[in-house]
C-alpha cells in the first residue's frame, strides 16, 4: 500500500479540468467496460506511470467494502485500535490537512463511512451503489488530501475487514484482468 499512497502525488499533477472526468470514470465506475475506454483515452493525455497507480487506485477504491457492512470488532475496540473519539453518536478523527473522517456505527455492523471537508459532509457509498464504487465528491478528496486514503486504509484494517487489493504493474495487466468483463460489458451495452 505504500506504492499506492506515495503514488497518489504523481497522479494529481495529471488531474486537472481536461483529465478529471476520465479519471472519475476511470477510478470509480464499476464497469470494466467503461474504465478500460476511459483507460484509453487518458493514455494519450497521461504517461504511463500515473496511469497504472489509477488502476491501483481503483483496486483500492473497489477493495473497501460498501456500507453497511460487518466489522470483525466492536465500537469499542476500532475506537482504540484506529484512534477514534466519540462525538455523540460518531466515531471521528481530523486528518493533518483538515480533513475529518467519521464512523457511524451499531456494535459491529458499520452503518457508513463520512469524509468531511470544507464545510460539508460526503458518505463514502454513493445512492444506488450501482454505478460508482465510492461518492464522486469523496473521488476528488481521497486523490487531493496527502492523508486521506492512507487514513481509509488504516480505518478498514483496524475494523478486521479483509483488504486485499490486486496490484498492477502495467496498463496491459490491467487490461488483461478486466477482459472477458468489459467485453460482457460491452456486449450489454449494445
Amino acid at each position: 500500500m505504500l506504492t499506492q499512497t506515495a503514488g497518489l502525488g504523481q497522479l494529481r499533477s495529471f488531474h486537472n479540468s481536461e483529465t478529471r472526468e476520465l479519471f472519475h470514470v476511470l477510478l470509480n465506475a464499476t464497469s470494466a467496460a467503461e474504465a478500460n475506454l476511459a483507460l484509453e483515452v487518458l493514455r494519450g493525455l497521461v504517461p504511463e506511470k500515473p496511469l497504472v497507480t489509477a488502476c491501483n487506485l481503483r483496486e483500492v477504491l473497489r477493495s473497501l467494502p460498501p456500507s453497511p457492512f460487518q466489522m470483525a470488532v466492536d465500537t469499542e475496540t476500532l475506537m482504540k485500535a484506529a484512534g477514534l473519539t466519540r462525538d455523540i453518536a460518531v466515531l471521528g478523527k481530523e486528518l493533518p490537512d483538515g480533513v475529518e473522517v467519521c464512523v457511524t456505527t451499531a456494535g459491529n455492523l458499520v452503518l457508513d463511512v463520512i469524509v468531511k471537508a470544507d464545510g460539508e459532509k460526503h458518505y463514502w457509498t454513493p445512492i444506488p451503489a450501482t454505478h460508482d464504487f465510492v461518492n464522486p465528491a469523496v473521488l476528488d478528496l481521497v486523490i487531493t488530501s496527502s492523508y486521506l486514503l492512507d487514513a481509509l486504509m488504516d480505518l478498514v484494517r483496524a475494523m478486521g475487514v479483509v483488504f486485499n487489493p490486486k496490484f498492477y504493474l502495467s496498463i496491459e495487466d490491467f487490461h488483461m484482468e478486466y477482459a472477458a468483463e468489459a467485453i460482457m460489458d460491452l456486449d450489454d451495452l449494445f
